[in-house]
Parts: structure tokens; C-alpha cells; sequence
């Protein structure tokens, strides 16, 4: 890794055209080699621009993989159909979302009041690589340092009806490319390294990549896998999982494929979950050289149900010698009653109010008119 950050040194931002090196080491027996590791420029124009990160570097936080940025550059996630967004101020020299991460194969919009060329570096990737595409709009990278066409290079194997687009720098969304019976039009798209795309999918699908290094394998599996849960509004969620097959394994939990900020542990907690937590989980398990995801965890969150208040009961007792109805109210103390009638259901008209309930029952007398019907109910006053 010192190698790299004396390549960035060395050419700095005098380095005008983006370059992808990867770094190959060989043991010196020439027995063995590691994966290597790779930097990569991406020159970003003023106003907005899509990226993914192409490279595992450490933490993968933002804050991280961007420095040096101009006052008010942004980093925004789009999360159920809404950029989250992460600001930088030069003032406080913080970012407004300082655990924001991303992950390689996630995208993110770039916001930059001024052309910014972006210098990313770390390992790539090997071994099986997921990239989950929920249904609906997901912004999405190639989880390989490669560039290509999206599907004949890059492996992405779209249901039909899927759309493919972008930003322009002005904010606009660009025309997108449909996937119809096997065949993108009006053309199949294009991404380069460290870009990404808004991907509108009609249902959620994996895109599958591999990167197959001759004698290297993924030393990661799960021993334990989050399993699925059913949890009602407010309810506490916890999630375990433990990868094994080599030391120092981070963690990094998402949902329906972006990353959860600040969810970097192999347990997974939120003490209060709400209707928006509902989805899918999982968990990347990660090394400096190879990256696993878990199996998902269905979470359902139902809402919480509001059983209603029970009402004052209403009983009658007839005194047919003065010709009239005795109706009597029970409910709780200190409520306060209005006795409504009706001979139709649809109008109600008011027959008493204000009535006290001082000790657990209210009294209401009604005369009997002739030949009439009427229906009764107690209505507890706000």
C-alpha cells in the first residue's frame, strides 16, 4: 500500500488521463503471487457525475475514499428511491455523514461545485462477487476494476423490462437503455471503471461477477449465517453472523444492498425498528484481498396495531307507568358523555351532554313519544 500512495505522489493531479495499474507481486520463487493491488483515475466534471468504487481500501468509508474535495462536494446513496447525502464542509472540516461508507459494486452521485479528478486505489476483488439489485431504482457498479459493456463484459444479467441510466452533469437523468427479450436498446451500455449506473429492475436479481486469480481462492465461508426474522413496529432486530478462513475479517451489514452506516460488526443491532427496515439483509465479510456476502436475512416488519379504546356501554330500563326510558351509562370516572339519537343510522342528534361520570355509571332520562323509534348511543366528549 506504500507503493501506491507514492504513485499517487508521484503523479498527483498533473495526471491528466485515468489509468488502471495493477500491481502483481511475485513471490521470488515465482511459485506464488498475491492478488495485487490497483489504482485508478476518474476525472469528474463540475455538477454531477455517478460513480462506484472499484477497489476493497480499508474501511471503504467516504470520508476515506475522497479527500482533498472542494467545499460542498457531495457524496449521495440512493436508498428506497431517495439520495442520501453526504456533504463536505471546508469550514468545520467534516462530512455531515461521517460513517457513510461505500462499498465496491455500490454507487454513489457525485455533487462537485468544480472538475475534481478522483484518485481511488486498493485490491481488487477475487473470487465469486454478488452484487444485489433490489427491485425498483438501485445505483450500481461493477464490483470488478473493469470497464465494458454492462452484460457482454460484465456479466450483469438483467430480467426483462430492466432500464439503465445516468446523470448528466446538470442534474438531468439521462435516456435510458431498455432491456427487452435478450436485447438492450437502443444500445446495450457502457461502464467504465469507477462509474456506476441507476439500475430500475422490475424485480430484485444478483449480478454475478468472478475474478479468478491462478492459485489464489477465497479463504472465506460462514460458519454462521443470519437467519430471518418477523418483527412487529418498535421491536428490537439483531442480527449475528461469523466468516472464517483467515484473520482480521471486517464486517460491513447492508440492506436490499446498500450499506448500513455504521454497521461494521459481526452482530447487527437496531433496538427500534421501523416499517422502513424491512427488506433484505446481509453481510459482507472482508479481507484485503477477498470478499464473501452472507446469505440473506428476510427481516418483515408489520405495523404496530392500535387496538381501539373501548367505549361506555349503554343498558335501558323501561318505566312504563311514567312513560319513559332510563338509560344508563357505565364506563370509567371522569369521563364526560354526549347521548346522541337517530331513527336512520345517518343523522344523530344530540340529546344530552356534559354528562359526568363521577362514579362509574351516568343516568339519562328520555321520554317516549308516540309512535316513534329512536336508536341511542353514548359518545365519550374529547
Amino acid at each position: 500500500m506504500e507503493a501506491i500512495l507514492n504513485l499517487r505522489n508521484l503523479f498527483g493531479k498533473s495526471f491528466s488521463s485515468a489509468c488502471l495499474a495493477l500491481l502483481t507481486v511475485g513471490a521470488l520463487n515465482m511459485k506464488a503471487q498475491s492478488v495485487g493491488v490497483g489504482f485508478h483515475l476518474v476525472d469528474l466534471p463540475q455538477g454531477n457525475s455517478m460513480v462506484s468504487n472499484p477497489f476493497q481500501s480499508g474501511s471503504n468509508l467516504v470520508s476515506d475514499l475522497f479527500t482533498e474535495v472542494p467545499d460542498g462536494f457531495s457524496v449521495s446513496k440512493l436508498v428506497d428511491g431517495v439520495w442520501i447525502a453526504n456533504a463536505w464542509s471546508a469550514d468545520s472540516s467534516t462530512w455531515s455523514n461521517p460513517l457513510m461508507s461505500l462499498t465496491p459494486g455500490e454507487g454513489a452521485r457525485i455533487d462537485s461545485p468544480e472538475a475534481y479528478q478522483w484518485f481511488t486505489f486498493g485490491k481488487p476483488l477475487v473470487g465469486s462477487l454478488n452484487n444485489f439489485i433490489p427491485q425498483g431504482e438501485s445505483a450500481r457498479g461493477s464490483r470488478l476494476a473493469a470497464g465494458g459493456l454492462i452484460s457482454a463484459d460484465l456479466g450483469f444479467n438483467p430480467p426483462s423490462g430492466t432500464t439503465v441510466g445516468g446523470i448528466n452533469p446538470d442534474g438531468t437523468v439521462e435516456n435510458p437503455a431498455i432491456f427487452v427479450d435478450g436485447l438492450w436498446l437502443p444500445a446495450e451500455p457502457i461502464i467504465s471503471v469507477g462509474q456506476a449506473v441507476i439500475i430500475n429492475s422490475p424485480e430484485a436479481v444478483d449480478w454475478e461477477q468472478n475474478f479468478a486469480v491462478e492459485g489464489i481462492e477465497n479463504p472465506l465461508s460462514f460458519a454462521q449465517q443470519p437467519g430471518d426474522l418477523a418483527l412487529v413496529e418498535g421491536g428490537a432486530l439483531t442480527l449475528s453472523a461469523e466468516a472464517v478462513g483467515a484473520e482480521n475479517i471486517t464486517y460491513q451489514w447492508q440492506l436490499n444492498g446498500n450499506d448500513i452506516s455504521g454497521a461494521t460488526g459481526s452482530v447487527l443491532t437496531i433496538d427500534a425498528v421501523s416499517l422502513a427496515d424491512a427488506g433484505q439483509f446481509a453481510v459482507l465479510a472482508s479481507t484485503t484481498d477477498a470478499s464473501l456476502r452472507s446469505s440473506f436475512a428476510n427481516v418483515s416488519v408489520d405495523p404496530v396495531v392500535v387496538e381501539p379504546t373501548e367505549g361506555p356501554s349503554l343498558s335501558v330500563a323501561l318505566d312504563e307507568v311514567a312513560r319513559r326510558v332510563n338509560f344508563v351509562v357505565t364506563g370509567n370516572i371522569g369521563e364526560v358523555y354526549t347521548i346522541e339519537a337517530t331513527d336512520d343510522f345517518e343523522n344523530w342528534s344530540r340529546r344530552a351532554s356534559d354528562l359526568v361520570n363521577e362514579t362509574g355509571t351516568v343516568t339519562h332520562t328520555e321520554r317516549i313519544a308516540p309512535r316513534r323509534h329512536r336508536i341511542f348511543r353514548a359518545v365519550i366528549q374529547n
